[in-house]
């Protein structure tokens, strides 16, 4: 076994049970001392409560030490791993092959980055296999006036784009809802205790499919010209090294679903969704941020992650909120990474969640009440088959949303860590490459 592979699996596993090992030991040390200090002997002043404590005759202490000796090596395995976990980042034959597989605009500054397919991290959990806290990532600062562009060219495209007849229908609707844009995000240098803070500010839906898909309305050949736009700001983004969106955006919530099986969760998107990439597999859903997720809205400050994948779960399924705390276990709740979606010039919070229920249980639970509009489907993925997947890219980009395959990566990594992650897609890309000078 390669024991520095195998470190970052080890803290994982040591991470998840620290809590446990810990109260326990507290739990019996506690039970000793009370039936110490209650026994007869050292009530009467016969023996005291040292002599009996210390003396490792009596099952009771010894037990306790051997519990502390093991508590002791369990805590200091747990600081050596967790010391060499946090210090793993992708080599450069990893780099390669992620370079390999996605687009040419998001290469540039990925020093420490991830990037597969069209979407690629700005900002990574400094320790990936155990991920941040859901409440570590805070608002530190919302702007209630609506974004404006300051150039007079783009403000009038925008205004004739909201205008047109092409978007009378949303509007006529009452669909040009408003939206939350992400303005800045910044982090601190704490490895023990990481922090990721969002500024954001309100826009609107319109705005947001101006950016999207809109700049050149009107105008002849528009689809390369969007094209064009879109890789031009996200140029802009990532070449600036300045960790601020300057244009509408919507930030949005992308979940990875995890099933007690340890699988992923696999959703397909409805042919009626016809904006968003349909009949695609997705992992496993997204949702958009709203004003209602914030549990107390005069503190940007709340744990809103939390209440924010209670309501994207509990509205693509259709659960009650007392059936979502049944089924998911909000505990294993992670924050995962802060995604470039370079498809549309926007932004993402990827995280994770566990199941209760393997995949079927779960089909079987949401079948009649999930939002057929959203889904039409559910799947799952072993782990063991991910790497096929993403080394598939881009031929298989027609069978998956685009922000899929960085998705799968983040899990994998998440499961994995870095070692064992490049270990595996080197592997499978080698296989790959025999299978071809075969054939």
């Amino acid at each position: 076994m390669d024991i520095l592979r195998d470190m970052e699996v080890l803290y994982r596993k040591l991470y998840g049970l620290r809590g446990s090992v810990l109260e326990y030991w507290i739990i019996y040390f506690v039970s000793v001392v009370m039936n110490y200090l209650g026994e007869r002997e050292v009530l009467s002043g016969e023996q005291t409560f040292w002599q009996k404590i210390s003396d490792l005759e009596n099952p009771p202490v010894f037990i306790l030490v051997i519990l502390t000796a093991f508590m002791l090596v369990f805590y200091a395995l747990l600081f050596i791993s967790g010391y060499y976990a946090g210090k793993q980042e992708p080599v450069a034959a990893f780099t390669d092959l992620m370079k390999a597989h996605s687009e040419e605009s998001a290469h540039p500054k990925l020093a420490g980055g991830l990037v597969w397919g069209e979407d690629r991290t700005l900002w990574t959990a400094p320790n990936i296999v155990i991920g941040v806290e859901p409440r570590d990532v805070m608002v530190t600062d919302f702007k209630k006036a609506p974004f404006v562009f300051e150039s007079e060219e783009l403000k009038s495209a925008c205004k004739r784009f909201v205008n047109s007849k092409e978007f009378e229908k949303i509007r006529t609707l009452g669909n040009d809802l408003p939206r939350f844009m992400m303005t800045k995000y910044s982090s601190n240098f704490n490895k023990e205790h990481p922090i990721l803070a969002l500024q954001l500010r309100k826009t609107s839906w319109g705005k947001c499919q101006f950016v999207w898909k809109n700049r050149y309305y009107g105008e002849k050949d528009s689809k390369q010209r969007q094209k064009e736009w879109t890789k031009s700001i996200v140029a802009e983004h990532i070449n600036s090294g300045l960790k601020v969106a300057n244009y509408p955006n919507s930030l949005c919530l992308h979940l990875i679903i995890e099933t007690k099986d340890g699988n992923v969760l696999i959703t397909e998107i409805s042919k009626e969704k016809a904006n968003d990439y349909p009949t695609t597999k997705a992992v496993s859903i997204g949702e958009q941020l709203e004003l209602s997720d914030f549990l107390e809205q005069k503190d940007f400050q709340e744990d809103f992650v939390t209440e924010w994948t209670r309501r994207a779960v509990c509205e693509e399924f259709g659960l009650s909120e007392k059936q979502y705390q049944k089924v998911f276990d909000q505990n294993s709740l992670r924050v995962l990474a802060l995604d470039l979606e370079m498809d549309i010039y926007n932004f993402s919070l990827a995280c994770t969640i566990r199941l209760r229920q393997s995949c079927e249980e779960f089909k079987r639970l949401v079948g009649s009440t999930i939002e057929q509009k959203e889904i039409s489907d559910i799947q799952e993925m072993e782990p063991a088959d991910i790497p096929a997947v993403l080394l598939g890219y881009p031929q298989n980009k027609d069978e998956y949303h685009p922000s899929s395959y960085l998705r799968l990566l983040l899990f994998y990594l998440y499961k994995n860590g870095y070692k064992r992650t490049g270990e595996s897609l080197m592997k499978a890309k080698k296989g790959k490459g025999e299978k071809k000078s075969e054939g």
